[in-house]
């Protein structure tokens, strides 16, 4: 802080309601967020804007917009909101017990997996922390989302993200049916897939799944085609049992399905690897003392040979 400078005590009176509504384009919808009336609101963020001296947002009776002003005040006082909440609920938690709402996000295939054999013992070491799980596929930006953390393929993470291992490596696979592949044959090598019936997982993105392989010394991905598209984990395996297609999945999902003889591996030679699961957040100098709890528990409780038996994403 410059030598001198002084904020006054009401500074941040409205920026909490401004944020809101510019986030949300409404008023009525940031009051109902807040819990106060929309004229509320609007009577909050003019102060706000007389105080500062120019308008902020572009009122009609239609939409809500922002002022050139109001773009850049939004740009620099988000991350600087969420920083001082976040050193307040720091402070907060070196008085106490960890405490305050940790979300997590991660894929919808590792959600019973990691969360089952832990979630009771973590609630009832922590009972000041609310735990979020929320399942998504897809690579996400934590801070845009507002999440503490993540889960995800190693392999997926940005090199400036602090990352906690939670499976061995594993691979992929290619897996039919016996009575797909009595019917329909078996492919023996990578081109023969544009030939077969294969189920797709569509990501959150929009985009599909890609088929990725290795052939000789370069990993192959190829486009293929079937009768059904899934957008989770639990779909495609439903789906694959059924005998109607081919479909490609990390191995840990259908490890069972595989030893059972209910599903049969094809193109082993050809599959690739991941480097495993990881836990992610951001590069901090400090971390939360919630997340810090919920690293140090699954760290002490979780069986990183049993997660990769169980699960893939």
């Amino acid at each position: 802080m410059k030598q001198g400078l002084q904020i006054n005590r009401h500074a941040l009176d409205g920026v909490d309601a401004f944020l809101r509504v510019a986030e949300k384009r409404s008023f009525s919808a940031a009051a109902a967020e807040m819990g106060v009336s929309p004229s509320a609101v609007s009577q909050t963020i003019r102060a706000l804007e007389e105080r500062i001296g120019t308008p902020l947002l572009m009122r009609t009776t239609r939409s809500v917009g922002l002022t050139q002003a109001g773009e850049l005040f939004l740009e620099r006082a988000r991350p600087a909101l969420d920083g001082l909440a976040e050193a307040y609920e720091f402070a907060r938690n070196l008085g106490g017990s960890p405490a305050g709402r940790l979300r997590i996000n991660l894929p919808r295939a590792v959600v019973h997996h990691l969360f089952e054999p832990i979630l009771a013992g973590f609630c009832a070491a922590y009972p000041d922390i609310e735990l979020e799980i929320f399942a998504e596929d897809g690579y996400i930006d934590l801070v845009e989302g507002g999440f503490d953390a993540g889960v995800r393929l190693g392999e997926a993470l940005d090199g400036d993200m602090v990352a906690v291992r939670l499976s061995d490596a594993f691979g992929f696979c290619l897996v039919g049916t016996p009575g797909y592949f009595e019917q329909h044959g078996r492919p023996t090598k990578i081109a023969d897939l544009t030939g077969h019936r294969c189920i797709r997982i569509r990501l959150a993105n929009g985009n599909f799944m890609n088929w990725s392989f290795i052939d000789g010394n370069r990993q192959v991905d190829v486009n293929v085609t079937g009768p059904v598209i899934v957008n989770d984990y639990a779909a495609l395996v439903m789906a694959v049992q059924s005998g109607i297609g081919l479909a490609y999945m990390a191995e840990p999902n259908v490890t069972h399905l595989i030893a059972e003889g209910r599903l049969e591996t094809v193109l082993d030679a050809h599959v690739i690897s991941s480097t495993g699961l990881f836990l992610y957040y951001p590069s901090r100098k400090q971390v939360m003392p919630k997340l810090r709890a919920f690293i140090d528990y699954v760290r002490n409780h979780l069986d990183v040979a049993t997660l990769t038996a169980r699960s893939g994403a």
